[in-house]
């Protein structure tokens, strides 16, 4: 199924780029040999994190000739302009070089001020999710929308680590609510996984409720960010945490941790 027709705007950009990130797996990732190192930041890095980021860029860059690139491994100071390309080659590198099941590829197109498609793809699970702005969210081509109505005892809260920099007034109703999970079997439960790509994926399609993104880095949230806002998710962010934005699908859970309109910068 197409996710849209001929008449979208970015029609060639989204298909030419959903093939190119599969056959960029296949081709630089599936059964190859991964030499690890420790990057200035301290975190980790793979020859094929680079290998595939390389690939990406040679690939559309000779479709698209004037195009700019925002990625984690070789192009990490561009700023974001029209017709830019945002891209991780390998998203959670931690959890890949363990082979675990729970990394992703990700790339976002921004132009004319905004996101306009995303995918992640995760090839151990053999799911590709698209986001296209105003056209909603897919999943291996079907689409995807979720009501806002989980019930607050019902929810999984999925967040990338301890939200030591969450608002303190929201940061004293977490801790209760996580006290209260810890006795109650029906209170929510949480889980972290360290790859917000993955995150986004787990919150698109059902299996949590509400998440937590401090990510900082575009080529982190970006790709994500647009495909949560795709398939109906309450949106919020703080004035004074810049970089720490919150996606529900539980309206009870919202108003119970406070979050209001006047947090709502969707």
């Amino acid at each position: 199924m197409k996710e849209v027709d001929k008449k979208y705007r970015y029609y060639k950009e989204l298909n030419f780029v959903k093939s190119l990130i599969q056959k960029a797996y296949k081709k630089c990732i599936y059964n190859k040999k991964r030499d690890v190192s420790i990057k200035v930041d301290k975190t980790v890095v793979t020859n094929l994190d680079i290998n595939t980021e390389k690939f990406l860029i040679q690939n559309l860059k000779n479709k698209f000739k004037n195009d700019n690139f925002l990625t984690e491994e070789t192009n990490n100071k561009t700023k974001l302009g029209n017709r830019t390309w945002i891209i991780d080659p390998i998203d959670g590198t931690s959890l890949f070089i363990r082979n675990s099941a729970f990394y992703d590829m990700q790339i976002a197109f921004y132009d004319k001020n905004e996101t306009q498609f995303s995918i992640i793809f995760l090839p151990m699970l053999n799911e590709i999710y698209v986001a296209i702005k105003g056209h909603g969210a897919y999943l291996n081509g079907q689409k995807i929308h979720r009501m806002c109505n989980t019930p607050m005892k019902k929810c999984n809260v999925n967040f990338n680590n301890i939200p030591y920099n969450w608002p303190l007034e929201i940061k004293e109703k977490y801790e209760k609510l996580y006290n209260d999970a810890k006795e109650d079997f029906f209170a929510p439960k949480f889980l972290t996984i360290d790859c917000s790509g993955v995150q986004y994926a787990l919150l698109a399609k059902g299996v949590t409720d509400f998440l937590v993104e401090p990510a900082n880095t575009k080529w982190d949230y970006m790709p994500g960010d647009l495909l949560a806002k795709e398939v109906g998710a309450n949106y919020y962010n703080f004035d004074n945490e810049e970089f720490t934005r919150y996606y529900s699908f539980s309206k009870e859970l919202d108003d119970y941790l406070g979050l209001t309109n006047e947090n709502n910068k969707k």
